[in-house]
């Protein structure tokens, strides 16, 4: 299990990236709707905002979820047969994305 969370050199196949992309965002979906749920029903009317309560556990529900498909990217590249080192910075880089120009 701590293989496949934390397995940049590991393999993914095609149908397992794509199940497990699909499975990820389905259990994103369901812990931003449990959070906010929570935040709702649990935020005293005149004190705290929902928004304030929120912050938090939203940052490291992100912070999961970046790093949950990070290392499934990195594993698809992997199967590929590339290097994830060499490719992610790579992936960075968009040829139609202009310079900003200092005026």
């Amino acid at each position: 299990m701590l293989g496949f969370l934390f397995g940049f050199n590991a393999r993914l196949t095609r149908m397992h990236y794509f199940l497990s992309t699909i499975a990820l965002a389905v259990a994103m979906t369901a812990v931003c709707f449990a959070i906010a749920m929570y935040v709702v029903q649990r935020t005293p009317r005149a004190e705290i905002s929902a928004a304030d309560l929120m912050i938090w556990p939203s940052v490291l529900a992100i912070a999961a979820f970046c790093w949950m498909t990070l290392t499934l990217q990195c594993m698809r590249i992997r199967d590929i047969g590339w290097d994830p080192v060499c490719v992610i910075p790579a992936l960075d880089r968009n040829p139609h994305r202009r310079p900003h120009r200092r005026d």
